[in-house]
């Protein structure tokens, strides 16, 4: 058995460092640095305006559920209570996108309470976005893919499919096809034709899932095919596998035993074997948290969110400040199915929402931008930012 001290030693020597591998610009480009996509002309732009008025024009980036129905019954979706509950009309979704495209958002992701690909005009959003200059990234189960194909491989900057399995046996245990017939081997599929034909990138998403008894005892778990996915990721012609932590209900992560961190090492070395110069294998740098056993907390100790006014998530129950807070009433900051999109940014409602807003309070979470949030305190009293070209708006 290893001692404490010894894994610990291992994580930190053998983990791949997330600031390094998310800078490995040669390999998947500065697309995945969110620090550094601040610095662009455009973004600093819009950072000035906010630090000058405290408000923006229109958000910087639009995450947007299309609908709350999924065809699939994951028992740990963060979502699981919202599913299933309509979507927005067709023509609305469409006038929506439209509106988006006229208030200035130049980014927009086609994310989900539910599956994005389920809605029947979430092809003509894609391609209507991507034709009037937004860049367009997709999150999905990959069931779907087939049906959107053409979209998504002219008119996507990404696509990241949430697999985190690596055989139809686990997938169906973690990720359930309600008629009990696994539906990995069509994802796989999906993204081996995508791979194909895409212009823009491609990943494998692997969440780390983990089953406990009711005394605490491993029942299940996916680590043993971290390397398995990896290699099925490359065949189909991913950019990139992405190995991350769960989170539980309220957004906290979920720590891992000992023996299960120990082998989720071994499977995350094993992965090296599979880099090249165009697929690498990334971790977040909260994985490196779990596994290290450091407080599954972060604290913050500023009481505004700056990305709150560059970020917005739109939904078919409402518009929120953050995809964190998806369904929560007292976040909710208007609703597009009843208002136009910049009415509902320029409400009264949601400047309400926002002075209320508090992180020191509200987000003791991971939150995945809280270093975009401190870079934005520190660039709102710089005056002197050393620019560069836009190339990338998924701040």
């Amino acid at each position: 058995m290893t001692s404490d001290t010894n894994l610990k030693s291992k994580i930190q020597n053998e983990l791949p460092n997330a600031d390094v591998a998310l800078m490995d610009e040669a390999a998947l480009g500065k697309e995945l640095n969110l620090k550094n996509k601040l610095l662009q002309n455009s973004v600093v732009k819009r950072i000035r305006q906010i630090g000058e008025t405290g408000t923006s024009d229109a958000p910087w980036v639009v995450e947007l559920d299309p609908t709350s129905a999924c065809n699939l019954a994951c028992p740990d979706c963060i979502s699981l209570d919202l599913l299933n509950q309509g979507g927005f009309e067709n023509q609305r979704l469409k006038d929506l996108a439209v509106e988006i495209v006229d208030a200035g958002v130049k980014a927009v992701i086609m994310i989900g309470g539910g599956e994005p690909l389920a809605h029947k005009e979430s092809g003509w959003v894609i391609d209507y976005l991507g034709t009037h200059g937004v860049h367009v990234g997709v999150t999905t189960n990959g069931t779907l893919i087939d049906r959107h194909l053409d979209c998504l491989a002219e008119h996507t900057k990404w696509v990241r499919v949430s697999v985190d399995a690596g055989t139809p046996d686990t997938f169906q245990h973690f990720r359930p096809s309600p008629n009990g017939v696994s539906k990995f081997d069509q994802v796989i599929e999906n993204m081996a034709a995508l791979g194909k034909h895409k212009t823009g990138k491609m990943g494998f998403s692997f969440l780390i899932l983990t089953e406990f008894d009711e005394g605490g005892q491993v029942r299940r778990s996916n680590i043993s095919e971290i390397y398995q996915a990896g290699v099925i990721a490359k065949q189909v012609g991913c950019d990139y596998f992405e190995v991350k932590p769960s989170y539980d209900f309220d957004h906290f992560l979920i720590g891992q035993p000992s023996e299960l961190v120990e082998m989720a090492l071994e499977e995350i070395s094993r992965l090296d074997e599979l880099k090249s110069d165009d697929f690498r294998a990334i971790t977040p740098a909260t994985l490196k948290d779990v596994l290290s056993g450091k407080p599954l907390v972060q604290p913050k100790d500023y009481t505004t969110c700056p990305v709150s006014e560059m970020r917005t998530l739109v939904t078919p129950s409402g518009t929120y400040v953050c995809p964190y807070f998806r369904g929560m009433r007292d976040k909710r900051s208007g609703d597009v199915t009843r208002q136009s999109f910049t009415d509902m940014w320029n409400s009264q409602q949601r400047a309400d929402v926002m002075e209320k807003l508090d992180p020191s309070k509200d987000c003791n979470f991971h939150c995945i931008r809280h270093k975009t949030n401190l870079a934005l305190e520190e660039m709102f009293v710089t005056d002197d930012i050393e620019t560069v070209e836009d190339y990338d708006f998924f701040i």
